[in-house]
């Protein structure tokens, strides 16, 4: 978890997920690899990692990035456990992937993220 509270918004969700768009389908169009250690950087020191402060907490943040945001996630991917894994991306198109993450990963709780239940205490 954090060390402090930090002004994360849906403004910064959203960003992320357009610059990422825009990568795969940049990366799609011109038949080259995903740049993953580009797209870590831009959420962790810039989008996100702008509003973190502590050098702790921009460690957590990286390290979730580093394990996260990898060519594996968008094929079998553990994204939390015991056992929920990314469907294949080749298999099904934009609606369906969607739709599968949407009904089938499980409630967000600290554990889901490897953190201790109290985690989310200050934030009730």
């Amino acid at each position: 978890g954090w060390s402090k509270k930090y002004p994360f918004n849906d403004g910064d969700l959203t960003i992320c997920g357009q610059v990422l768009c825009n990568y795969l389908n940049s990366a799609e169009k011109l038949g080259t690899e995903v740049p993953w250690p580009d797209l870590r950087y831009i959420f962790g020191e810039i989008m996100y990692g702008g509003h973190i402060t502590d050098f702790w907490d921009r460690r957590v943040c990286n390290t979730y990035l580093h394990n996260l945001i990898t060519v594996e996630l968008l094929n079998n991917l553990t994204l939390a456990p015991p056992a929920f894994k990314s469907p294949d991306a080749s298999k099904m198109d934009y609606v369906h992937y969607q739709k599968f993450v949407e009904e089938r990963f499980p409630p967000e709780q600290p554990q889901l993220f490897g953190l201790h239940p109290n985690a989310e205490v200050g934030f009730l």
